[in-house]
C-alpha cells in the first residue's frame, strides 16, 4: 500500500510524504503506483518550473518521496500543493486498498 502523509502549519501544507508500493498489479502495469508517482514528481517539476524550487526541499528514493515546504507563506505554492492533495484523495477514493492519504 502507498501511504501519503500530509502535514500542515498555520499557513498551509508543510510536508507531503509518499512511502510504499501499491501492489495493485505487477511492476510496469501498476496504474495506482504510476498515478501516485506521476502526481508527486509532476508536482515537484511544476514547483520548479514556476520558480518556487527555493521554497522546498525534497528527496526521492525507490518507493519513497518526501517533499518539505520550507516557506509555506506563498499562496501560489499552496494552490499547487492542495492540487496534489486533491489528486491523491481522488485516487484513494477509487483504490482504497492500495493507497491511503492521512492528514496529520
Amino acid at each position: 500500500m502507498i501511504k501519503i502523509k500530509v502535514a500542515r502549519d498555520d499557513n498551509g501544507i508543510s510536508l507531503i510524504s509518499m512511502h510504499g508500493h501499491a501492489e495493485y498489479d505487477q511492476y510496469g502495469k501498476d496504474i495506482v503506483c504510476s498515478a501516485a508517482s506521476t502526481i508527486i514528481i509532476g508536482g515537484i517539476n511544476a514547483i520548479a518550473q514556476l520558480g518556487y524550487l527555493s521554497f522546498i526541499s525534497y528527496k526521492v528514493d525507490a518507493g519513497d518521496v518526501e517533499l518539505k515546504i520550507n516557506n509555506t507563506e506563498s499562496a501560489e505554492l499552496q494552490i499547487i500543493l492542495n492540487t496534489l492533495l486533491v489528486q491523491f484523495l481522488s485516487i484513494e477514493e477509487e483504490y482504497p486498498k492500495y493507497i491511503q492519504v492521512q492528514e496529520v
